[in-house]
């Protein structure tokens, strides 16, 4: 049986956003019933989901661009290199009648690796669907503010607030993953999205200037299809003024990353995507 899911992605910026779809297209249990992109630029972003679904060959039946705006006000952070290494985008077509809010509201299962002001706007509707949020976001050891969370504080806290069940992995957990020249090359080699894969992550490389990444969103994906890698621990998460993520266990709606297995979860993403590269033939 697959699980059908939507992904709310900013895709473009940090390489690991790619790499989740990728994770995604690799694992034949999900089926990607639709994408919305979110922050800044979405319609370039939905336009390089377009692209790599194409390269993939599993391209999306939908994909719209969503909102572009914070909810808090804040000022969008744009990297640059975004849809850089995609030429000829604005050929790609994705869907401009679809409302992403309704995609979002009326999906049981979401997958969120971004700011969260396209899910806040669909919790909020009242004939909301949505029954489960996988989401990419916050740092429970509170020793940071996590990109996603300070980049839409107010959407966070609405979402948190909602008590929709939610499964949480933070940067407390993401960072003990890297991948680095052995995966790049393993995926360099495994044909046209492997190919489109590893220069984006040598891309974001450089601009990091480091030698590897860490997969924050691919592990998202895999809370969804292999839990057996993480611990878990059930509660509620409240978001500050600040960014803030603080966990408080018990009875909740809520359940966070509290362990994993390092060196299975990135083998695993690894391995997925290498099934999504090697479809493509």
């Amino acid at each position: 049986m697959t699980t059908a899911l939507t992904l709310d992605t900013d895709i473009g910026s940090d390489v690991d956003d790619v790499l989740a779809l990728a994770t995604i297209f690799g694992s034949p249990e999900l089926d990607l019933a639709a994408v919305t992109t979110v922050y800044g630029d979405t319609l370039l972003r939905a336009r390089m989901v377009a692209r790599v679904g194409g390269v993939a060959g599993r391209e999306p039946e939908l994909v719209v661009a969503g909102r572009a705006e914070t909810r808090s006000g804040r000022a969008v952070w744009w990297a640059g290199h975004e849809g850089a290494l995609l030429p000829d985008l604005e050929r790609e077509k994705v869907d401009t009648r679809a409302d992403p809010i309704d995609v979002l509201a009326t999906s049981p299962t979401v997958v969120a690796v971004g700011p969260l002001t396209n899910v806040a706007e669909a919790v909020e509707r009242p004939a909301r669907a949505v029954e489960r949020l996988f989401l990419m976001g916050g740092d429970f050891s509170l020793s940071k503010v996590e990109h996603n969370i300070k980049c839409d504080v107010d959407a966070a806290a609405v979402v948190f607030a909602s008590w929709i069940p939610a499964t949480v992995i933070g940067l407390d957990q993401t960072t003990r993953i890297r991948l680095g020249g052995a995966a790049v090359a393993e995926i360099e080699a495994a044909g046209p999205l492997g190919r489109l894969l590893a220069a984006e992550m040598r891309q974001f490389w450089r601009f990091n200037a480091e030698d590897s990444n860490v997969p924050h969103d691919p592990a998202a994906v895999l809370m969804l299809t292999d839990p057996e890698l993480f611990t878990f621990a059930t509660g509620r998460i409240e978001v500050d003024p600040t960014g803030r993520t603080r966990f408080t266990p018990g009875d909740g709606p809520h359940r966070i990353v509290t362990d994993l297995d390092a060196g299975r979860v990135g083998r695993r993403i690894v391995d997925r995507i290498l099934t999504a590269c090697r479809a493509t033939g």
